[in-house]
C-alpha cells in the first residue's frame, strides 16, 4: 500500500465559462494583508509559516459570486470523493456532512505555506484543494518533502485530512497562485448538506 494513492486529482472541475469567470474575480477580489501568524495560531501547529491571504467566503454581498462558484466546484467534487473513498467508508455514516467553509487563498510572490498536516478535522476527514489557474511558478503542492501533485488549473486535489499526509506549498516565484481549501469530514464544521 502506497500513501500517495489515496491522493486522487480530479481535471476539468468547472466549465469553461465558469472557470475563467472564477479567474477574473480572484485578479479583482481584495485579499487583504498577506498572513503571517504566530506558528502556533495556525491550526495549532508548531513551527509552520504561511506567507499568503486567505479568506473564508461569506454567501453574501461582495464575496456572494465568488462562494457560489466555490459551492459549484465542491457540489462536483463531493460525488467523487466519495467514489475515491468507497472501500473505506461505513455505510451507516454520513462522513462528508460538515465543512469548514470555502478558504479563498492568494500566494503572491514568496507566497508559501511550510510543511505540515491538516490535523484539525475528524478522523476520516479529507482535504480539497482547488487548482485555480496554473499560470505560475514554484507554488507546487508537495507531500513527504518529495512529491509534486501536477499543477493545472480548473483541477482539485482530495486527500486524508491526518499526519500521514505532511504537505506544503513551496515558495511561488513568479506570478499569483490561486486556489480553494476545503475540508470535509462529520462532527467539526457547519453543515454543509443545508446549503
Amino acid at each position: 500500500m502506497k500513501l500517495q494513492n489515496y491522493i486522487h486529482t480530479h481535471n476539468n472541475i468547472l466549465n469553461e465559462k465558469d472557470h475563467q469567470r472564477f479567474i477574473t474575480l480572484c485578479d479583482e477580489f481584495d485579499f487583504g494583508e498577506i498572513d503571517r501568524p504566530k506558528p502556533d495560531k495556525f491550526y495549532n501547529m508548531k513551527n509552520t509559516e504561511t506567507c499568503r491571504s486567505h479568506v473564508c467566503l461569506s454567501r453574501s454581498g461582495d464575496e456572494e459570486e465568488l462562494w457560489n462558484l466555490c459551492h459549484k466546484v465542491m457540489l462536483k467534487t463531493i460525488p467523487l470523493i466519495y467514489s475515491d473513498y468507497n472501500d473505506f467508508l461505513p455505510e451507516e455514516v454520513d462522513l462528508y456532512n460538515k465543512y469548514s467553509g470555502y478558504w479563498l487563498c492568494k500566494y503572491p510572490e514568496t507566497g508559501r505555506i511550510t510543511y505540515h498536516a491538516d490535523l484539525d478535522g475528524d478522523a476520516g476527514s479529507v482535504t480539497v484543494s482547488y487548482g485555480i489557474n496554473d499560470d505560475y511558478e514554484g507554488g507546487e503542492l508537495r507531500f513527504w518533502k518529495t512529491i509534486d501533485l501536477e499543477k493545472k488549473s480548473n483541477s482539485v486535489h482530495i486527500y486524508p485530512s491526518n499526519f500521514l499526509y505532511p504537505h506544503e506549498v513551496t515558495p511561488v516565484t513568479k506570478g499569483i497562485r490561486y486556489s480553494i481549501v476545503c475540508w470535509f469530514g462529520y462532527e467539526k464544521g457547519q453543515d454543509w448538506s443545508l446549503i
